[in-house]
């Protein structure tokens, strides 16, 4: 018997996904960040469904049960930004335990209706059921212009890849929370990251409007795995280190713990997008975004056909091959993901 845990979800969803019919009016297809339909309007709708991970600050005792629904919005959200669409509303599935506290499955919804109000969409309620363990699972929609949608698409030589938002936020924090344990665990300076994700909606619009992007991918698993998206056969690249947008926290975890900053900006749970511009047209979509949007190029494609990064003293590294994925490693389970993301143990 192949149980999932010896092939993770990425082979698995390979090997089913190409044998499913794909039904004309499903104008995306399998494989991507959300499903786009064309429902016989003027606009097609997209549609994601998502589970929430347990919040892995809960874990560490620093926010409410208001976070995991809030993960629920940021998820889906993600998601539809990252093929072009403008989220418009949100439903909530709760399967909880009959034991679990009625003030904490009260946050949960709390929380998901405070994030479709920060996001600027609506909450249309959802579903509650009793099972053997806590699962939250979202689901959102959104609406796209036929004309314009993005995918999950190969770059081309000479395209540049571009980022939405700063890298390494998330595994900073809860590398330098671990650390920390019993003695400042609650710091205030890991309670926005940890418990506040957000959404890029702002740079949304660059996606859903402007024709010199022509892929994109949302970052929660990380952007080691959007690099590998993007880069078909014999296609590399090669990052450098002081462009990366890093986040605060990042200077001080990789100091604590000695592994180079670079390495956490591959890692998931950073609630960003990457995405790729055609070579032709970077300098004016440079242009015309310039201090408006969060928004900064990381390289461009090239025929190396090796995904490389560049450190602050020029040395060059591959860019390590560590997905978070179901059955396999996941951030939210922390140890193994996080031993791999850094290059060694953790403690």
């Amino acid at each position: 018997m192949v149980r999932l845990t010896d092939i993770g979800e990425k082979a698995f969803l390979s090997s089913l996904l190409p044998q499913l019919a794909v039904d004309p009016s499903f104008v995306n297809g399998f494989g991507h960040d959300a499903s786009i339909i064309d429902v016989g309007l003027a606009q097609n709708l997209a549609v994601k469904i998502d589970r929430a991970p347990y919040p892995v600050a809960l874990r560490h005792g620093l926010g409410t049960y208001n976070t995991w629904g809030r993960l629920a919005v940021v998820a889906n959200v993600s998601d539809l930004l990252a093929v072009g669409a403008l989220p418009k509303a949100m439903m909530l599935s709760m399967v909880l335990p009959r034991e679990f506290s009625a003030v904490d499955a009260r946050a949960i919804v709390e929380g998901c209706a405070e994030a479709c109000i920060d996001h600027g969409i609506a909450f249309l309620g959802g579903d509650t059921k009793e099972g053997s363990s806590a699962q939250i699972v979202g689901a959102a929609w959104g609406i796209v212009e036929k004309q314009r949608r993005l995918g999950r698409a190969k770059a081309g030589l000479g395209d540049a890849l571009f980022v939405a938002g700063s890298l390494g936020g998330f595994a900073a924090a809860l590398t330098l929370m671990r650390k920390q344990q019993g003695h400042g665990a609650g710091n205030d300076r890991f309670t926005q990251v940890l418990t506040l994700p957000t959404a890029r909606i702002k740079e949304g619009e660059l996606l859903r409007k402007d024709e010199a992007i022509v892929a994109a991918c949302d970052l929660s698993d990380g952007l080691a795995e959007a690099i590998d998206i993007f880069c078909g056969v014999d296609i590399g690249i090669t990052l450098n280190e002081a462009r990366l947008p890093l986040h605060a926290l990042v200077a001080e975890a990789a100091s604590v713990t000695g592994a180079p900053g670079w390495r956490f900006a591959l890692a998931a749970g950073d609630w960003a997008v990457a995405f790729v511009v055609n070579k032709s047209q970077v300098s004016s979509f440079q242009a015309a975004i310039e201090n408006k949007f969060d928004v900064h190029q990381l390289g461009s494609f090239d025929d190396s056909g090796s995904k490389r990064i560049r450190d602050s003293n020029g040395v060059l590294h591959p860019i390590p091959h560590f997905i978070n994925e179901q059955f396999k490693s996941r951030i939210e389970d922390e140890g193994i993901y996080l031993e791999l993301l850094l290059g060694k143990a953790l403690d």
